[in-house]
């Protein structure tokens, strides 16, 4: 049987992949995600899924390789990946804290 490796560091992939009682590695894709204002989101996250693939296949030649990527999008407008919970909220237009204290 092939080798299944996971491309992605992302702790909520594995989780997936584990309760569907899969055994696969890990081995995170170093590849820049570049986004492409000029692509819809679904030509957008089909293009860095494959760019990942194909980095951590040349790594496993004989693997069963698993990649994805997730971008979040409002009305046309492309949303990058917040370094901060504060950063997802400004983002989202919440315009509160993430983790408000009490």
């Amino acid at each position: 049987m092939k080798r299944i490796i996971l491309a992605s560091a992302s702790p909520r992939r594995k989780e997936l992949l584990e309760k569907l009682g899969l055994k696969f590695e890990v081995d995170a894709s170093n590849c820049e995600e570049e986004i492409d204002p000029v692509l819809g989101p679904d030509e957008l996250v089909r293009r860095i899924s494959i760019t990942k693939a194909k980095s951590v296949a040349q790594r496993h030649q004989d693997a069963v390789i698993i990649a994805a990527d997730t971008i979040g999008v409002i009305g046309k407008k492309l949303l990058g990946k917040p370094h901060t919970a504060d950063e997802a909220g400004k983002m989202l237009g919440t315009n509160q804290p993430a983790n408000p204290t009490k």
